[in-house]
């Protein structure tokens, strides 16, 4: 039987309904917990019609999920983002402005120097401090400080975009694996509560006693292949038997009571689809990227 598909999908939520589990939002969770508990979590990184279909599934079984979405084409949906608001379920903020504000903190620094963005990469060469011809270990801390600043005043400007359709109280950060920055890096500086935000998954839920489960890598035991969705309680969960290669394994371990009884499941509806044609080729893609992502840590 194939995984990843709407039918597979469709048995895992009935299978944890039928185990007594409830659903809640992220929001929900953080504000008061059901003691056994679903918190299904959706990123939007691209096809959000997916996420559509997804979301009036849940919506049909009476489950409100967490849907986070990215601002960019293949992520931003003005009607899907309000009708999936309008089935019931949250929808947060999937944020990446770290790695998207580098290009304007480059930008800058050009202009700094009095070159035109334009010409940027042909004047690099030109100025010592930008080809890395001259140690700037005095102004790496300035630099750091003036990216998080950067990301920061985007991520603002983003959020009210998103709240300009649908209220949002919680924010989840998207990590690319091509990029060097971890978004979750303007928190160094910045409060997001201070934004009328509530939580982010990776700063208010306590792993230790949710279990978090995901199909990054389109597996569930993809964590040796993801570059930034890891948990440091992975070793004792491997050590508790909570590994799981199929969606199979999580119906047959949610029927014999072997799941923890508080569970973040992260998924990313690109992936799931009944029809052979984007199947296959999410499956085969998804197949050379994490050749690519694990070459990636293993040259950290």
């Amino acid at each position: 039987m194939r995984d990843f598909t709407i039918i597979q999908y469709t048995k895992m939520l009935k299978t944890l309904l039928a185990q007594g589990f409830s659903f809640q939002p992220f929001f929900a969770f953080i504000e008061n917990p059901n003691p056994k508990v679903i918190m299904l979590r959706h990123d939007v990184d691209k096809l959000p019609e997916n996420s559509l279909k997804t979301a009036q599934l849940e919506a049909s079984l009476g489950i409100r999920g967490s849907y986070y979405f990215r601002t960019v084409p293949c992520s931003y949906s003005v009607e899907i983002i309000r009708e999936i608001a309008r089935l019931g379920h949250e929808v947060g903020y999937h944020y990446e402005t770290m790695d998207s504000a580098r290009l304007k903190v480059k930008g800058d620094k050009l202009k700094e120097k009095g070159f035109e963005v334009k010409n940027e990469r042909s004047k690099c060469s030109e100025d010592p401090d930008l080809s890395g011809l001259k140690d700037r270990k005095d102004n790496r801390e300035a630099d750091i400080d003036r990216h998080i600043d950067a990301a920061y005043e985007e991520f603002c400007e983003k959020l009210e975009l998103i709240r300009g359709l649908v209220p949002v109280t919680t924010i989840c950060m998207h990590g690319s694996p091509q990029s060097a920055y971890d978004n979750k890096d303007i928190w160094r500086k910045f409060d997001y509560k201070a934004l009328g935000v509530i939580g982010e998954p990776y700063f208010d839920i306590d792993f230790d006693k949710v279990f978090y489960l995901t199909d990054t890598g389109r597996r569930w035991n993809g964590y040796k292949v993801s570059v930034r969705d890891k948990m440091p309680q992975q070793a004792r969960w491997a050590r508790e038997g909570l590994i799981f290669k199929t969606t199979t394994d999580i119906i047959n371990a949610a029927k014999s009571g072997r799941l923890p009884n508080q569970i973040m499941i992260t998924v990313h509806p690109q992936r799931w689809s009944n029809a052979a044609i984007p199947w296959a080729k999410e499956l085969v893609l998804q197949n050379i990227k994490n050749v690519v992502k694990w070459a990636m840590i293993r040259m950290r």
